[in-house]
């Protein structure tokens, strides 16, 4: 009897641990997939900025790893995991966007690449690739 009473509580510990770790796993899949979607909206806001900034001015600006730009009337300080970006052209007719990791997720970035003669699109319709830059030591 004891005997089983040792087995039953063993087998109940190994479950009870393999359900904590499978939660807690889900859990930073979750919050980091949450946390990527704060950037994925800031690049929507700046391809949009971007495109209505071309449109009124016939030029795009070029940032470089900033937070704030006047001309657009962006702030980016505001986004609690991406707050740094670049805009930039790649090539005559395409321009980037580059969002930057900070606090827990500075070794993320996300871009964007878009045509200039593209209108503006909800978040729903464009695609940002997702960079996972490897920690240097």
């Amino acid at each position: 009897m004891r005997k089983e009473t040792i087995i039953s509580f063993l087998v109940f510990c190994a479950l009870t641990v393999i359900l904590v770790i499978s939660m807690k796993l889900t859990y930073n899949n979750y919050q980091t997939s949450k946390q990527i979607f704060n950037g994925k909206v800031l690049c929507s806001a700046l391809m949009n900025t971007s495109i209505k900034y071309y449109k009124e001015n016939g030029v795009y600006l070029e940032n470089d790893k900033v937070s704030v730009n006047e001309e657009y009337s962006f702030d980016a300080r505001t986004n609690p995991y991406f707050s740094v970006f670049s805009t930039y052209p790649v090539d005559e007719n395409t321009q980037g966007i580059s969002v930057f990791g900070t606090v827990n997720k500075k070794d993320y970035e996300l871009k964007l690449v878009f045509n200039k003669d593209d209108d503006m699109k909800s978040i729903r319709n464009i695609k940002i690739q997702t960079i996972k830059q490897k920690k240097q030591n």
